[in-house]
């Protein structure tokens, strides 16, 4: 497994969110535990739903986070293009809100989003998005750590990972929504289903034709109906995907999307260098 040498060292500033713009808590540590230089990607793990005393849990669960997303292909191939942060933002409120339950927590995070329990998202992903431009200028991808050890997650806009046994893997399933724009590979809801690097609704037009170990194989409804086509057939005992089962390496689609996003990023990073960090 790669060994991930962190730097861990805190900025020596105060990162400050505007409250006017964002609504959020002002004040926010930085800690940096790998730095690549300004042509690289910038990776914010960010504290949710931890109270002052509670952010060394966090940290830990950062630094396991980063370390296994470093570790895994097709995200290892680019160790060299990263940097990673902890942002340690502080709620007023331990865990997170569900239909049961309101939190006050930094992001408004909350279960039980579509009916689906374990689907994690924020209540305002702009919100967000703008305290998070105010906490650290330039940042690419934002990871959500939550105060919790309850099965969730979220991909999209934002990456919403818990502190679960599996959190690494949740985390590795979500970054191929937020990085590689990535379709879940098995069957959650009709409104899931489209045309995505992994998913397509003309099995003769697929978008992964011609890649090497993929296929075209239907994506059922509960009903038994065809909702789609995804390029591989995920069992127990299958190689592939990671997008259709945790434990599962990414199928050669996904990994071509994702690496393919991260080089767009990285071309368009040299071509324009931003004055940030």
């Amino acid at each position: 497994m790669f060994l991930l040498a962190f730097l861990c060292f805190a900025l020596d500033f105060t990162a400050v969110a505007s409250t006017d713009s964002a609504g959020l808590s002002p004040e926010c540590r930085i800690d940096t535990l790998l730095y690549n230089g300004e042509h690289a990607i910038n990776m914010v793990f960010a504290a949710e739903g931890y109270r002052s005393g509670e952010l060394e849990g966090f940290r830990k669960l950062g630094r396991g986070l980063a370390e296994y997303f470093l570790s895994a292909p097709p995200f290892s191939d680019y160790t060299e293009n990263f940097n990673i942060f902890l942002a340690n933002t502080v709620s007023d409120e331990s865990g997170i809100s569900s239909p049961e339950e309101e939190r006050n927590t930094f992001f408004k995070v909350r279960a039980g989003n579509h009916g689906i329990g374990r689907l994690l998202v924020p209540e305002d992903i702009g919100k967000c998005e703008k305290a998070l431009d105010g906490l650290l200028p330039g940042w690419d991808f934002i990871c959500i750590c939550v105060n919790s050890k309850e099965y969730g997650g979220g991909g999209g806009d934002l990456t919403v990972v818990t502190g679960h046994a599996l959190a690494g893997e949740v985390l590795l399933h979500e970054l191929g929504h937020s990085i590689g724009g990535l379709a879940d590979e098995y069957w959650s809801a009709e409104e899931f289903i489209g045309e995505f690097p992994n998913m397509t609704l003309s099995p003769d037009n697929a978008p992964w034709s011609g890649i090497p170990g993929t296929g075209t194989y239907p994506l059922l409804r509960p009903d038994g109906s065809t909702a789609a086509y995804i390029p591989c057939r995920t069992t127990e005992n299958s190689a592939y995907c990671k997008m259709g089962m945790l434990g599962k390496d990414f199928c050669p689609a996904c990994s071509k999307a994702i690496s393919a996003a991260i080089e767009e990023i990285l071309v368009n990073r040299r071509r324009n260098v931003p004055d940030v960090l």
